[in-house]
């Protein structure tokens, strides 16, 4: 019932149901019906089910016609039928309200044939079977039905003198694209709510799908929570990046587990559905957003746990940001993975095969300087040619944290530097000494400046210092001093020292929000990436800025387009391959 066919079938709706249901059942039904054609075959309806229908067709044995139209008329005409024949059926009406009951008719067409003594003769059926002999054949009700209908039909014929005028020749009118765009949304509905009801309905798989990243969450956590000082410290720890890496790959590994099994479970809806004009794009669509939701709810709960265990602070909307567009790339890819194989063992099966090798080539576990260079195919011909250097080639030098080809097409490599240049350079602290350095550059820039220009310069350079040595005695205190500096950046207010008198204590700004392992993986990159010996900024991993084709690109904006892109990727793959299954099996 979620397609939008012009013409619908139903068979026995009501079977099994009690009157008051078979009631509901059929004013659904009805409600259907406009301008769409639905036909109900139905037995024993009652009084009221039986008015509620526009027309009805009766069929005697073998498919023969005995009546088509209104019930009322039907109800009519049995009843002089009866009334003509005498066959002493009783119509049970009901002399206050008038209905009468519908099996009267076939006691009508079924009246017995008797003997002379009014004992019921019977006869032999097909199975050999002592049955009542009709006393009038279903040849007789087709007969006189079809007399009834042309008798009816001379009544209605208009009785015109004069020729009947030509018709008007129809105006041309351009064909358009017509689409009910009710019917589509109630189908794209249907189809979320099924696929969120699948889910919900498995209790066990709920529950370890909303327990998994929390015990995750906690067993890394704690397990990385290491400092070099000895007593743990946000800027001493050292299995930061160990961390960040982790919690892509286990963003990545639920997206993967949610999905694998879902259109293998799904595979004997779609080939009944198929022939009911269900939108495939819908069903991609809502199988995609139902288990996103999921993966939204694993990523929330891991980032918070996480974060908290390990004193990340003020980075959760951008973690999660990131864990988020990781998730849905695995539960697209998971998606792809249960369209291609026939059960889920096999499914289940594959899923390592994908997610090893975003762990080996994503850059944590293994360094890229530390990698098999000739996977690169660039530096293979890099390389030959450095051998036979021409005098311009010469000059330049590769740099050994360039990302080889192959690792270029692993998802992992673009979330996981993503992640760490976000945890370096969008923390707190360090998004504000950005803004700062920006603000006072784009007034450095002006040619003209009067006195308040260069009060505003001075402010700017106060509070850089500021926030370069902010103290406080605890953490909440840090927070309220970051909130006055947002707003002399932002011009509301004039620098005033007097404000942060109190800022001095145990807790500095960049012990909360500054991890020394994460700034060392960023510095090396930016030295690798300003060496002024290679004749150019060159593409590395965990540089700034990347570099295609003459186009200088931030790395937040190219990496979240290349994440996004795969994804909606993964989909089409995914429509295409349904289509062409579905395609397959109806031919």
């Amino acid at each position: 019932m979620i397609g939008s066919a012009d013409v619908y079938l139903f068979d026995e709706p009501t079977s099994g149901l009690s009157s008051k249901d078979s009631e509901h059942v059929i004013e659904i039904i009805r409600a259907l019906a406009h301008n769409k054609i639905i036909i109900v075959t139905i037995h024993q309806p009652s009084s009221k089910l039986f008015q509620m229908f526009h027309k009805a067709i009766l069929f005697d044995k073998g498919g023969r016609l005995v009546f088509f139209g209104t019930p009322t008329d039907m109800l009519r005409y049995f009843a002089e039928a009866e009334h003509q024949h005498q066959f002493g059926a009783d119509m049970g009406a009901c002399p206050s309200c008038g209905t009468t009951r519908p099996e009267f008719i076939f006691d009508v067409l079924e009246t017995p044939l008797r003997d002379i003594s009014g004992d019921i003769i019977y006869e032999e059926n097909t199975r050999g079977q002592l049955v009542a002999a009709r006393r009038y054949s279903p040849e007789f009700w087709r007969d006189k039905y079809e007399a009834f209908r042309l008798i009816q039909d001379v009544k209605q014929v208009s009785l015109r003198r004069g020729p009947a005028p030509a018709l008007p020749t129809a105006p041309s009118i351009k064909r358009r694209f017509f689409m009910r765009w009710r019917d589509e949304w109630t189908q794209l509905r249907t189809l979320m709510r099924r696929s969120f009801m699948s889910k919900l309905r498995n209790r066990a798989n709920l529950v370890i799908t909303i327990g998994v990243a929390p015990v995750l969450a906690l067993l890394i956590a704690t397990l990385l929570r290491y400092s070099e000082r000895g007593e743990y410290d946000y800027a001493s720890a050292y299995h930061i990046p160990t961390f960040l890496f982790l919690s892509l790959i286990v963003a990545m590994f639920l997206g993967l587990t949610n999905s694998a099994d879902d259109i293998i479970r799904d595979r004997a809806v779609l080939q009944r559905e198929r022939n009911l004009n269900v939108r495939l794009p819908y069903y991609v669509f809502s199988k995609f957003m139902s288990l996103g939701f999921f993966a939204l709810f694993q990523c929330i709960l891991f980032v918070l746990i996480g974060n908290y265990i390990l004193g990340i602070r003020g980075m959760f909307w951008i973690d999660l940001g990131i864990m988020l567009m990781t998730a849905m790339g695995g539960v697209a890819l998971g998606l792809v993975i249960s369209s291609l194989v026939a059960d889920p063992k096999t499914a289940a099966n594959i899923v390592p095969l994908v997610l090893i090798p975003q762990i080996i080539m994503g850059g944590a576990l293994i360094k890229y300087e530390d990698m098999n260079r000739n996977l690169a195919l660039v530096y293979t011909f890099t390389r030959w040619f450095s051998e036979h250097p021409s005098e311009e080639s010469g000059k330049k030098m590769n740099s050994r944290l360039q990302v080889p080809f192959v690792c270029q097409f692993i998802a992992m490599r673009w979330s996981y530097e993503e992640m760490v240049v976000a945890q370096a350079k969008l923390n707190p602290l360090t998004r504000r000494q950005e803004r700062v350095n920006q603000e006072m550059q784009r007034i450095v820039e002006r040619r003209n400046q009067d006195a308040a220009t260069t009060k505003r310069l001075n402010d700017l350079k106060e509070v850089l210092a500021m926030l370069s040595g902010l103290e406080a005695k605890s953490a909440d205190e840090l927070d309220r001093f970051l909130a006055l500096t947002d707003e002399v950046i932002s011009g509301k207010r004039p620098f005033d020292r007097d404000l942060f008198k109190d800022a001095v204590g145990p807790v500095t700004a960049e012990q909360l929000y500054v991890n020394q392992k994460v700034s060392d993986l960023i510095s090396n990159a930016e030295m690798e990436q300003s060496d002024y010996r290679r004749g150019g900024k060159l593409n590395v991993f965990f540089g700034e800025e990347k570099r295609y084709l003459g186009v200088t690109v931030d790395l937040f904006v190219f990496n979240t387009i290349v994440l996004i892109a795969s994804t909606l990727g993964l989909l089409g793959v995914l429509h295409w391959i349904l289509r062409r299954q579905l395609e397959v099996r109806r031919n």
